[in-house]
């Protein structure tokens, strides 16, 4: 998975009005995708989006084992302001730390490729 930060922290200038009023007026769900198993320990979910389709904002609360099954392209957007473009390749894993206790944002392909994420969740 490559990060590239495409707005910094703090910083709505270049943000969609629609994005902004979405944050504004709606609550967060906490799950992260199609939910496939779920027990005391762990959450094990699945996230596929075609081309232009995008996961509302969410809240992240927990760490995070990802395996992505394709390759793709990805934007998302944190509440704090920061925009992130990733680029993930098909048969990596990476693992989310959730270092601030949660973080609230969205995920959107952009990509040509329909994108496939398996996502097991440690809860706490």
């Amino acid at each position: 998975m490559i990060v590239t930060e495409l707005n910094p922290k703090g910083h709505f200038e270049n943000w969609d009005k629609k994005k902004l009023k979405e944050i504004k007026e709606n609550g967060f769900n906490d799950k992260l995708g199609d939910i496939l198993h779920e027990d005391e320990q762990c959450i094990l979910y699945d996230i596929v989006l075609k081309p232009k389709e995008r996961l509302p904002f969410r809240n992240h609360k927990n760490d995070c084992s990802c395996t992505s099954l394709t390759d793709g392209l990805l934007l998302s957007r944190n509440t704090n302001g920061q925009i992130a473009l990733i680029r993930i390749e098909k048969g990596r894993c990476f693992y989310w730390k959730s270092k601030e206790g949660e973080m609230v944002h969205d995920l959107e392909n952009i990509g040509e490729n329909t994108v496939i994420i398996k996502i097991l969740e440690i809860k706490r």
